[in-house]
């Protein structure tokens, strides 16, 4: 099954791409996709977006899974065709 991770804003700049495709077999989760990009944006994103310790994102930036709430659940399944956006949280004042 295909899985597209998604970058928006400055990540999509450190990234070097706005999305990246994953290859996992059916059945795969969220630490499946995780440990597959792992490779390429860990010496690309800076440690406030990707925690090394964990091998994801870290706790500041936004996951969502098909444009729905916070995917932070790394033993959720997904399907063929899944999105999953990343992006930094905006605060204002």
């Amino acid at each position: 099954m295909k899985v597209t991770v998604k970058f928006l804003g400055a990540l999509r700049d450190q990234v070097g791409a706005a999305a990246l495709p994953v290859e996992l077999p059916a059945g795969a989760t969220y630490r499946d996709v995780l440990d597959a990009i792992t490779p390429t944006v860990a010496g690309r994103l800076p440690v406030w977006a990707w925690d090394p310790s964990r091998g994801a994102f870290s706790r500041r930036m936004l996951v969502s899974l098909n444009g729905g709430g916070s995917l932070t659940d790394e033993t959720a399944t997904l399907e063929d065709g899944d999105e999953i956006v990343v992006v930094l949280p905006l605060g204002g004042g």
